[in-house]
């Protein structure tokens, strides 16, 4: 018999949260989808890795309404969802994040990480 997977417990890194509430809802929705995915150990298909120093970052892109939204997160931090930062893409030119929202995500995976350290794989 299948035992039923423990999902992942998520924990939301500084202000994201109400960065993620202020997304239109279908956006909310479908992001929210996506980190259930994540939570069950596996990956959606709109979820991909960041490169370079950001390469434990998993991002989820979002098309909805002319506009395009991402939110960022670890799951290899001891079994947790580290969920990092939110926003709708705003790039001038370009498909690549901004400096300032990656700068934002660094600083709060190095928050992730104090978390993690500090109170080990429990939430």
């Amino acid at each position: 018999m299948n035992q039923p997977v423990r999902a992942k417990p998520v924990i939301w890194v500084g202000p994201v949260r109400g960065e993620l509430k202020e997304l239109p809802r279908e956006v909310q929705r479908s992001m929210g989808i996506a980190l259930w995915f994540a939570q069950q150990g596996l990956m959606h298909p709109a979820a991909s890795p960041m490169k370079g120093q950001f390469g434990s970052v998993i991002e989820i892109r979002e098309d909805f309404d002319r506009n395009t939204y991402r939110l960022m997160y670890v799951a290899k931090l001891g079994g947790v969802i580290y969920v990092l930062c939110a926003f709708q893409k705003k790039a001038t030119k370009g498909v690549a994040t901004s400096k300032h929202v990656l700068d934002r995500v660094l600083e709060r995976l190095k928050q992730a990480r104090a978390i993690h350290a500090h109170h080990g794989a429990e939430p």
